[in-house]
């Protein structure tokens, strides 16, 4: 894993081409993390906007774009920050057992950012909505 902070891959991108399709939303509102990676070409991305809504059913991967992106707070991503707070409420939806399979984790921001936890974590994050789902 590169230590190079403008090397990383961001796990929550935004559908884009040449975005990584890492997951998809379950009906028990958890992503399931693909162990076979695609790429969204032209078409794919096409097809997706015209139907709308790609991020709320979709998990995306792309280069971790830090200041360039509004969830950096300059030194680190704030999303799986702010994921990891909201579990420490009585409330929150239990984090996995184990460690779900992931395309991107040697070279995943949240993963160099929080380890392990993020990767227990990664599941309940909705790009879309950029809040957890609950189950």
């Amino acid at each position: 894993m590169s230590d190079d902070p403008n090397s990383k891959t961001c796990p929550s991108a935004p559908l884009s081409e040449g975005a990584t399709l890492i997951g998809a939303l379950g009906a028990d509102g958890h992503v399931h993390h693909f162990k076979t990676p695609m790429i969204a070409d032209a078409d794919f991305v096409t097809k997706a906007e015209a139907k709308g809504g790609a991020e709320r059913h979709l998990r995306f991967a792309s280069k971790c774009e830090t200041s360039g992106c509004k969830q950096w707070t300059g030194t680190k991503c704030g999303i799986i920050e702010s994921v990891l707070e909201d579990l420490k409420a009585p409330d929150a939806p239990p984090v996995a057992d184990d460690l779900p399979p992931c395309v991107i984790r040697a070279s995943c921001r949240w993963f160099a950012q929080r380890g392990e936890a993020a990767c227990r974590a990664c599941h309940l994050v909705v790009t879309d909505t950029r809040e957890m789902a609950h189950s």
